[in-house]
């Protein structure tokens, strides 16, 4: 997954206007609808892979969770989590790990990906990275997926300020650009994976109750802006998945 490190280091060096666009559809569809599966954390151990700059992972310590570790392949990212800690601590250890390689970190209670399985450029990576997130976790333990939806609509792309540049009758793993629209345009090379693929490597790594659903609007988005965020969910451009280690 080395390509990943080295767009995503070249994504932290700009980060800002990344951030000036995507955060839109994470604060009013994202990231509520994420925080109502994961619930209350009070006491417990959270393991946040593909953790990014960490923008989850602080709000996932807010939840009252007793221990986070977040982990991410890329150097330029973990350092913008890292900066961000030493700003405002609040506890977190971040790692720079790549989650197909990754050593078991601990027995967790509670594992978190957001916006991560679409980097697997194989069916054996994608398997590789759901093996390591179950061994990461305690028995009964949650699996809780933020993943990119790989039948969002062109509507609810644009909405968010995403575009898409999928092949036509997409192929599982094939390769694709997301451009996030700054300007100039800001491309992120992923790969699509169907959802009954993605379910199908889960089971295959031992996890049970797999269920997903569409991210929706908050209940607290602003008059202003509901028509953008229902735009945004209209088969939207992410769904939400969680599953359990028997």
């Amino acid at each position: 997954m080395t390509e990943s490190v080295d767009q995503y280091d070249q994504v932290a060096t700009t980060f800002a206007d990344v951030e000036a666009v995507i955060s839109f559809v994470r604060e009013n569809l994202e990231w509520p609808s994420f925080q109502e599966l994961l619930g209350d954390l009070s006491g417990l151990r959270v393991l946040d892979v593909g953790c990014g700059e960490g923008s989850f992972t602080r709000r996932i310590k807010q939840l009252g969770a007793a221990q986070v570790v977040g982990t991410d392949l890329s150097p330029g990212m973990i350092a913008l989590a890292q900066q961000a800690e030493a700003r405002a601590p609040q506890g977190i250890t971040y790692e720079v790990q790549d989650l197909a390689t990754m050593p078991p970190q601990g027995e967790f209670d509670v594992v978190t990906a957001i916006h991560v399985l679409h980097y697997a450029d194989t069916r054996k990576t994608m398997q590789t990275m759901a093996n390591t997130m179950q061994a990461n976790l305690k028995p009964g333990g949650r699996l809780v997926v933020l993943s990119a939806n790989a039948d969002s609509s062109e509507e609810s792309e644009t909405a968010a300020g995403f575009r898409t540049h999928r092949p036509a009758n997409p192929q599982e793993g094939d390769k694709f650009k997301v451009a996030v629209l700054t300007t100039p345009p800001t491309e992120i090379e992923v790969h699509h994976w169907p959802t009954a693929t993605i379910v199908d490597v889960l089971r295959t790594a031992g996890f049970t109750n797999i269920a997903w659903a569409p991210v929706k609007p908050s209940a607290t988005v602003a008059p202003a802006d509901q028509d953008r965020a229902a735009r945004c969910a209209k088969n939207p451009t992410s769904l939400t998945l969680t599953a359990t280690k028997p």
